[in-house]
């Protein structure tokens, strides 16, 4: 126990030196964002459950589905996320050399490993989950203990797929170590996807049938069905039930975070003698077999001229590292099966204006989607530079061509991206003529706003001592240039709903159009994208030339 905590205070440390390095403008300005996120998303969840208080009989019923219901859903997402960042935080972290040359038991650096592999894991799911926690308790009025207890035991969830992730990867790594990490995250998504898909079959195989609901009555025994998608085994569930019962004053809450607690307990004992068995097995023999690879040969020892090297090398690092492209396909996935799911559920595109509102939000949705993408892979991208960023600012190529060089191929992939999901979705949901058109025209502003934030940021916020892009993009410019790209989409959602609202209200409600509105929110909108675009790009340039490499 010495060990890791000498361990642990070793990473305070570290994160104490990176706060006090930074200026006094960057941390106002990452108090400033991420203030204005939590109280934004506080103001959506509690305007979401002060709603669903308002409903009789029903609403209170379908709060506490939806937060079990959330609480799963952020399970298998963590399960999947501490995957991905326990290949690179076990195996790939440069300080892995050092910590197992110095007498430092195995045990040790397994669990401050893990704290930190849970941190950078975590930090987004428990950003969401804190303005949920304290949205949930405000609007049902709940005691006063019912704060610090609901995010004690939020924490402790958290750590529960952290340490199954870790003891599978260590497993199968000590087993199979000539496996690729892209064929490791393949086996335990496929293994964690298949198992959840089997649990839902068995305990509730009406979930499964949410995209065929044909009418009301279907759709109003799937929300009866919420409640159960976990079960009494799983933690989501006693996480609901706390958040629940402490809400309401009750002593019935014990029963429940003792369990979630012990359980917790019982996964790290299970996880940490796991470490001491195969954890260091498993590093030495990953190790010795990646440097026993052939070293491939780039095809940028040929000249292509400055924009096509650069490019094509941008290409094959993506290419070379399975967590990119790995993630990237997940994403891809997930999005696929949203789309699709879109043409099994017409219930909700009979009417013409529920049609054209779904049309509107699922704008938005992709809008969202594209901000997380590009702080997953556009953000690091100036960071991942670190090992060629001396010889990058001593050619004679300058800083702000490598930056356009990079802005006009992911915008040109971001464009493409963005575009044929608004193109797909709108043909299953039969958008109006009218939506299908401006939207479209909309994303492209949308892509190019968003690319720019995190092109900009991630030249203002350099980190060229970390490799492992998730990383990067948990650390202090990760989390402002995410905030501030949710920020931006939010802003651009309100601003394009004011037209859209007018035109509802013409064509279904009959109401006369407010064209100044019209003009004047469409001006406006036109006026923030051309700041969005800029702005970031001209601050990240500026910054990366004044910094000493």
């Amino acid at each position: 126990m010495s060990e890791f905590l000498l361990l642990l205070n070793a990473r305070i440390i570290s994160f104490k030196s990176s706060v006090k390095s930074l200026n006094l403008i960057r941390i106002l300005s990452f108090i400033l964002v991420f203030g204005v996120f939590l109280g934004g998303a506080y103001y959506f969840f509690f305007r979401i459950f002060n709603y669903l208080l308002s409903v009789e009989i029903i609403g209170p019923v379908l709060m506490n589905k939806i937060i079990q219901m959330v609480f799963f859903i952020f399970f298998i997402m963590l399960l999947l996320s501490n995957i991905i960042t326990s290949l690179s935080t076990f195996y790939n972290s440069r300080e892995l050399q050092l910590l197992f040359a110095l007498p430092i038991r195995p045990g040790a650096i397994y669990l401050a490993k893990l704290f930190e592999n849970c941190v950078y894991a975590s930090w987004a799911t428990l950003i969401i989950i804190l303005p949920l926690i304290f949205s949930y308790g405000i609007t049902l009025r709940a005691p006063f203990q019912y704060y610090p207890l609901a995010i004690f035991s939020v924490i402790i969830y958290l750590i529960i797929p952290g340490t199954i992730a870790t003891s599978l990867i260590f497993i199968i790594r000590c087993l199979l170590p000539k496996l690729r990490s892209r064929d490791v995250i393949f086996i335990l998504f496929g293994l964690i996807l298949g198992l959840t898909f089997f649990y839902i079959r068995i305990n509730n195989p009406d979930l499964l049938k949410v995209f065929a609901t044909e009418n009301q009555r279907d759709l109003l025994m799937f929300a009866e069905n919420l409640t159960t998608v976990g079960g009494i085994y799983l933690p989501s569930t006693w996480v609901g039930y706390i958040l629940g019962t402490l809400s309401q004053g009750s002593a019935r809450f014990h029963f429940y975070f003792l369990l979630l607690l012990s359980v917790t307990s019982t996964f790290v004992i299970i996880a940490f003698y796991l470490a001491r068995f195969f954890y260091t097995r498993s590093w030495m023999l990953v190790g010795e077999y990646q440097s026993r690879m052939k070293k491939i040969h780039s095809v940028l020892y040929h000249y292509y001229g400055d924009a096509k090297t650069f490019l094509l090398k941008d290409i094959l690092v993506f290419v070379r590292e399975p967590i990119q492209w790995v993630q990237l396909g997940i994403f891809f996935i997930l999005l696929i099966i949203y789309i699709f799911s879109l043409r099994r559920t017409p219930i909700y595109f009979t009417i013409p204006l529920w049609r054209t509102v779904v049309s509107f939000a699922n704008f938005a949705y992709i809008c969202f989607i594209l901000a997380t993408l590009g702080v997953r892979f556009i953000f690091p991208s100036i960071s991942l530079e670190q090992y060629g960023i001396w010889l990058l600012r001593s050619s004679p190529i300058s800083f702000a061509r490598i930056i356009k060089i990079k802005y006009l191929f992911n915008l040109f992939v971001t464009i493409i991206l963005i575009e044929g999901l608004l193109f797909f979705s709108n043909i299953l949901i039969k958008t109006d003529p009218k939506f299908y058109i401006m939207l479209p025209i909309a994303a492209v502003l949308v892509a190019a706003s968003l690319v720019s934030i995190n092109l900009g940021w991630g030249a203002h916020y350099p980190q060229f001592n970390e490799d492992n892009p998730s990383r990067i993009a948990a650390g202090t410019g990760g989390i402002i240039a995410a905030l501030v790209s949710i920020g931006y989409v939010g802003i651009t959602i309100v601003i394009l709903a004011i037209p859209a609202y007018n035109y509802l209200s013409n064509t279904y409600l009959k109401k006369p159009l407010s064209y100044p509105l019209i003009i004047l929110s469409l001006a406006g909108f036109l006026l923030f994208n051309i700041f969005t675009i800029a702005g970031p790009l001209y601050l990240g340039i500026k910054s990366f030339q004044r910094r000493d490499i």
